[in-house]
């Protein structure tokens, strides 16, 4: 008797605890929608399709956004620390002063998008896709960058210090005033890449004209 009334206890307090599990989970899709100011912290959104949503200020740390549709979406200010973003659709859209520390963004496409001032730092963007792109004055220290397509990208006053860019592409590139000391760049194209006013890998500042390589 003693030993049935352990079990049914037993049972009582673990569907006790699926219960509460169950409903934290559904108070926090609850709060999660494309709306501003979105709560998505940890949510579980592969796949979503979110074309064009207002989501400026949205909480999306450590969400799991893999193969997301967000094309043209406006994540200003948004906070995407620690997001899973690969393969995410991010064409045309607005991450200005957004936060994407430590976020993976592999094989992300992030072309013709807006990303003035926001913050890569240590983010893993490895093959991702930023042709056109606007990162003037953007943070992308110890940022993973290798065979990342930057072609005709703005990084002008981008902060690139201590970034993987081996065999990236920034042909066409503008890189007036970006500092990459310490960078890395064996392989890197920079075919035409405007380079005035940067401060070199080994910290030389570029004296004019320089393009396609420091002078």
């Amino acid at each position: 008797m003693n030993h049935l009334l352990k079990t049914i206890v037993r049972v009582l307090i673990f569907g006790a605890i699926c219960f509460l599990f169950l409903l934290m989970f559904q108070q926090a899709w609850a709060a999660c929608e494309p709306k501003v100011a979105t709560q998505c912290e940890g949510v579980q959104l592969d796949r979503l399709d979110w074309r064009n949503a207002n989501l400026e200020g949205g909480n999306f740390r450590n969400a799991d956004l893999r193969h997301a549709n967000l094309t043209g979406a406006n994540l200003k200010g948004a906070d995407l620390r620690g997001a899973n973003l690969q393969f995410a659709r991010l064409q045309q859209s607005d991450l200005t002063g957004a936060d994407l520390e430590g976020a993976d963004l592999r094989w992300a496409n992030l072309e013709r998008s807006t990303l003035v001032r926001a913050r890569f730092v240590n983010a893993q963007m490895s093959k991702a896709d930023l042709q056109d792109a606007d990162l003037s004055m953007a943070v992308l220290t110890g940022a993973d960058l290798t065979r990342t397509d930057l072609v005709n990208s703005d990084l002008h006053q981008t902060d690139l210090r201590n970034t993987r860019l081996d065999g990236a592409y920034l042909n066409h590139a503008n890189l007036k005033q970006a500092n990459l000391t310490g960078s890395s760049i064996n392989r890197t194209r920079l075919d035409e890449a405007r380079l005035n006013e940067a401060t070199w890998t080994n910290g030389r500042a570029c004296r004019a004209p320089s393009i396609g390589e420091c002078n």
